[in-house]
């Protein structure tokens, strides 16, 4: 473990000092020499917000890829290297040091003039970061993490432990925002501050871990999942979704969306979609659909962009005529790739399916067919859908078939979720017209969200076995994820669910966890590499049980 400085103000912050004269910035003083009694907290809170959503984005970015999101161009190996979280890792356990000074901040303060706002946001993130770190890569530095005299080497504390303590830390966190302080943080998710916003953040984040651990805990899990329940305060709207927003800045201060400056900015796209995830919105017309709904998604248009109104053929479909794939080309103008797929890449950034306007701020499709570069966008101001309202509503809908939790029957819970995701999906801050040049209006109706969700909720009741219902809410989940890949990924460990494609190309074993970063096990002998064979604490299916 490295002696992280106590606070970094990364370069994104600097856009928190606009209107300050280079006199007022001349007194600031070096982050290298801040100290607890003169740091100001809300620096310090900004910097542990922002450390936050690089932190979920790097997890983000290659779950995706593992769960048929977008395409794995590469083996698991390939992709899950041992740099794989170097940056994940550094910035946690940067952002972890950070919230010890803010404590130690608060410490110093009077009693009227205590920062518990401050603590309940950091705590909350806190908890969360380390949750992720389990998840990702079991046990991991705890009890021993960032105190470089007395413990150089830090040991590894047990995955189940560090989950346990975080849960106890999201308890602390309402309390503290429940304390009634009256300095108020910044808030970079939601805007003006309001504690009650952040309490339903963390008692959504104990339903979410309540869930990850039913299969090893079930009683744990029931009695947790129920508590949350009867609290009613938890996120439950799509106004109370967190999320971080991006914005149409561009460099020296870049705010835009990753996916957009990846696919928009550029002569082409650069990234595939996975044939996979459009197959599961019925977007093609060629291949008949692992879906049962039948028509397409209501999303497909908000969802994914198509640049060109030619078919893949020739030296652009490589894939063409080989008995190994499943899909090669969906159809209906949507260009993907199937699974591992690591055939050549022809020329076909320019043509190549990608982001729409949700959630990467792109491009509605209406039949423009026109390069995504091109074409009216939102500049990038999309989101980064960290935990909406439509999840909390399939995690309850899994824990209410497989435990017998409250909040509903599995079927009115799984209609919420998708009901809640169509409103987020279909309400996200559009364009002047999603008409075509034709006329036609493109938009999502009402009737069509009907339709489907009638669609889907009779397949889940003609549904035989609580695999097969449960089969349902998983790929209903996943749908509403778009642009998260975090949480399908912990799905798709914990129930083998929704049945995916299998890689096109051998890939190896599926990563159950990732490895340990290099900068770590080079200089920490208590940290030794681990297989991605190896199996999370709440992850206890057979091995091998997913590809």
């Amino acid at each position: 473990m490295k002696n992280i400085l106590k606070i970094t103000l990364v370069a994104g912050l600097m856009a928190f000092f606009t209107g300050c004269e280079t006199t007022e910035l001349e007194l600031l003083e070096s982050p290298n020499n801040i100290t607890a009694e003169s740091a100001d907290p809300n620096f310090v809170l900004n910097d542990i917000q922002l450390t936050f959503r690089g932190i979920f984005s790097g997890y983000n970015t290659t779950s995706t890829e593992l769960i048929r999101m977008d395409n794995l161009f590469s083996t698991y190996n390939g992709l899950v290297d041992v740099d794989n979280l170097n940056g994940e890792w550094q910035q946690s356990y940067q952002m972890f040091s950070n919230i010890d000074l803010l404590n130690q901040i608060n410490d110093l303060r009077d009693e009227d003039d205590k920062i518990t706002n401050h603590l309940g946001v950091a705590q909350t993130l806190e908890a969360w970061a380390y949750m992720l770190l389990v998840e990702y890569l079991g046990d991991v530095p705890y009890s021993q993490a960032n105190m470089p005299e007395e413990f150089p080497n830090p040991a590894l504390d047990d995955g189940s432990a560090v989950y346990d303590a975080q849960i106890e830390l999201l308890d602390q966190a309402i309390a503290n925002l429940s304390a009634g302080s009256i300095i108020e943080p910044n808030d970079l998710y939601y805007g003006a501050f309001d504690p009650a916003q952040w309490i339903a953040l963390a008692n959504s984040l104990k339903l979410r871990a309540f869930n990850n651990i039913r299969l090893v805990q079930p009683s744990r899990s029931t009695a947790g999942i129920n508590a949350v329940l009867n609290s009613q305060d938890f996120i439950n709207t799509v106004g109370e979704d967190f999320q971080f927003e991006y914005g149409t800045a561009q460099p020296p201060v870049e705010s835009r969306h990753p996916r957009f400056q990846e696919n928009y900015l550029a002569a082409g796209a650069g990234e595939y979609m996975s044939n996979q995830f459009l197959d599961f919105l019925n977007a093609g017309d060629d291949q008949p659909p692992f879906i049962e709904t039948g028509v397409e998604d209501p999303r497909l248009r908000y969802y994914i962009y198509r640049q060109t109104d030619n078919a893949p053929s020739g030296s652009n479909l490589p894939c063409a005529d080989n008995p190994v794939y499943e899909y090669c080309y969906v159809g209906n103008l949507y260009w993907g790739r199937d699974h591992a797929d690591d055939e050549g890449i022809p020329n076909d950034g320019t043509r190549r399916s990608t982001y729409g306007i949700y959630p990467a701020g792109g491009a509605f499709d209406k039949n423009q067919f026109e390069q995504a570069r091109a074409v009216e966008t939102m500049e990038g101001a999309g989101i980064e859908p960290m935990w909406l309202s439509s999840f909390t509503h399939f995690v309850l809908a899994e824990a209410a078939l497989t435990l017998g939790t409250g909040g509903g029957s599995p079927a009115s819970l799984l209609e919420q979720g998708i009901r809640l995701s169509m409103e987020k999906v279909l309400n996200f801050p559009t364009l002047s017209t999603v008409n075509s040049a034709d006329g036609v209006d493109y938009a999502a109706t009402q009737a069509e969200v009907d339709a489907y969700v009638g669609r889907v909720i009779s397949e889940y009741n003609s549904a035989s076995g609580e695999d097969a219902k449960l089969a349902v809410i998983m790929r209903e989940y996943m749908l509403a994820a778009w642009g998260n890949g975090i949480e399908p990924y912990n799905n798709y460990r914990r129930t083998g669910l929704p049945e995916l494609q299998a890689p096109i190309y051998p890939a190896g074993p599926f990563p159950r966890a990732f490895r340990y970063p290099s900068t770590e096990t080079v200089g920490n002998p208590n940290i030794q590499q681990q297989p991605l064979t190896t199996q999370v604490f709440w992850d206890n299916n057979p091995a091998g049980f997913i590809d």
